[in-house]
């Protein structure tokens, strides 16, 4: 049985002041595992540090056989494509058979799609046998033919793998074991500022789910012997109180000293010890405080991170009306901006139908479908007869208030979305923040220039400064791509709340599934399209 063992191990990037592992131990053996987790826990660092691309400041990783590591990025031509498509071997060819590579394909990989590289990538490095082989994010942008394309290629692998993902479906329908990574200091009170793993049997999923049940048990665990450390203090200080009262009681000071009687009372009471008894149970009290002080302190108490957001309605929120018609784009680059690829994608005019479509007040829409079927396309006409609607109505059209998130957001785009966040005032600022921070962030990643903010917080930030204002439609295109686990589950629990109408292009079914009500299926056949309702 194939073992891999990490031992103590510690690395920290030149120039960081942070300790990534320290002392940091974990084991992996046999079938899949899914290494999960929020951005900058160092999930595609340990991928690179078991490859030995990057080398460890201390520690041991040991592993006996071939390891392969496939990166999330797909413009290099992998080296072994040609030797391996025309191997003799058919436990070689099975791989490119599986993942649908032609020979055409090989022709043209500079003008592939992405989800076209991905699938020839990965039939590379299965085609090499590894005894262990690492995939960091292998479904992003991914269509969920193509995922399942990869799945089935994956399931005939037969040695030992590990991905990072965020994609539940993928990951819970390959993987038999999660290690979820994360921060102790940002996960514990008073862990330590390094990565630390949990691992659980399972898919993500139920990895999560556990997860959650967990930190919630040991929340309630604290409070309840933080509650009974309380009331134990509070009965030492009334029993404390109950001594001096007796001290009081048996002192002789205060008594007349022709009164015997009372002076022989005080002696008996002293020699009997009735005066030690609350004492004694004093002593008793304080030292079950202190086992029970010992047991809380003892226990890792999760801390809770405030999660989701509201976004008010506009008064302008009313049932949009969009006509039947059919959409003629000029070919597959403007029929999907994607750039995963579609099947049977090429030159020429795309005709996409559109029936008649209605979006309610209570509208949460999902819109599905392969890539270049002409997702962002129909997104784009909504978007653009919404507006048009709103200047031609009798209310001014500022009054349609409408944000809309792409998939792709361009370099100049990201420089406006920072230029006006910096340009908000004190209070607007504090709560974007205060958005971004109940989305995963932190605010220290808004910090630097605009080089430094990732994908994924820029993305954030678009959605925390949007939910400043009440909207009339929110139109999300693939929300979570470059996004952790972390941010995807606080943006499902917050749409799955929010009060006005969506739309939403994704791949990720369990997403769609939390927060839309109602599904658009997009459907390819050749240079022609419809949208099924």
């Amino acid at each position: 049985m194939p073992l891999l063992q990490i031992s103590n191990l510690s690395f920290s990037y030149p120039n960081s002041q942070i300790q990534l592992f320290e002392n940091f131990s974990l084991q992996f053996q046999e079938n899949w595992t899914v290494i999960a987790g929020s951005n900058g826990c160092g999930k595609s660092t340990l991928l690179n540090l078991i490859a030995g691309n990057i080398a460890p400041d201390g520690g041991k990783i040991i592993f006996d056989g071939a390891i392969l590591y496939c990166p999330q990025e797909t413009q290099e031509v992998p080296e072994n494509l040609y030797t391996s498509f025309w191997s003799g071997e058919n436990d070689v060819r099975k791989f490119f058979s599986l993942l649908r590579v032609t020979e055409e394909m090989l022709e043209r990989y500079e003008t592939l799609s992405g989800g076209e590289k991905k699938r020839i990538q990965i039939a590379c490095a299965l085609a090499e046998k590894p005894a262990l082989l690492l995939l960091d994010e292998p479904t992003n942008h991914l269509d969920k033919a193509t995922v399942q394309l990869i799945l089935d290629a994956l399931h005939a692998f037969d040695g030992m793998g590990i991905i990072v993902s965020h994609d539940r479906y993928f990951a819970d329908a390959l993987c038999t074991k999660t290690v979820y990574l994360f921060n102790e200091s940002k996960a514990f009170a008073g862990g330590r500022n390094c990565i630390a793993a949990e691992t659980y049997q399972g898919g993500l999923t139920q990895a999560l789910e556990l997860r959650q049940k967990n930190a919630e048990r040991s929340r309630t665990e604290w409070g309840k012997l933080n509650s009974k450390a309380s009331a134990e203090k509070q009965r030492s200080q009334k029993l404390s109180e109950e001594i001096d009262r007796k001290k009081g009681s048996l002192s002789k000071k205060n008594v007349d000293a022709k009164d015997h009687d009372a002076k022989l009372k005080i002696d008996k009471l002293r020699v009997s010890g009735a005066d030690r008894t609350t004492a004694d149970l004093k002593a008793h009290v304080e030292s079950q405080m202190e086992r029970t002080l010992q047991s809380r302190d003892a226990m890792k108490k999760a801390l809770k991170r405030k999660e989701g957001f509201s976004v008010s309605s506009t008064d302008f929120v009313k049932t949009f009306i969009i006509e039947e018609t059919d959409i003629i784009a000029g070919g597959a680059d403007e029929a999907d901006t994607s750039g995963a690829g579609a099947a049977g994608s090429g030159g020429g005019t795309y005709t996409l139908h559109v029936p008649h479509i209605e979006i309610k007040p209570d509208s949460k829409i999902a819109i599905t479908g392969q890539n270049g079927a002409g997702k962002t396309l129909f997104i784009n006409h909504v978007i653009s007869k919404i507006r048009e609607s709103g200047a031609n109505s009798a209310q001014k059209a500022s009054k349609i208030e409408l944000m809309y998130l792409p998939q792709e957001i361009s370099d100049e785009e990201k420089a406006e979305v920072l230029a006006k966040y910096k340009s908000l005032n004190k209070e607007e600022k504090g709560e974007v923040l205060s958005t971004l921070f109940r989305l995963g962030s932190e605010p220290e990643s808004l910090q630097g220039d605009a080089a430094s903010v990732s994908p994924g917080e820029l993305r954030k930030l678009m959605i925390s400064m949007a939910v400043l204002n009440p909207l009339s439609l929110l139109v999300l295109d693939e929300p979570t791509n470059h996004m952790d686990i972390t941010s995807v589950l606080a943006l499902e629990d917050a749409l799955s709340e929010i009060s006005c109408p969506m739309i939403v292009i994704s791949h990720d079914d369990t997403f769609l599934q939390k927060i839309t009500n109602r599904r658009l299926v997009i459907i390819r056949n050749g240079s022609c399209g419809k949208i099924l309702q």
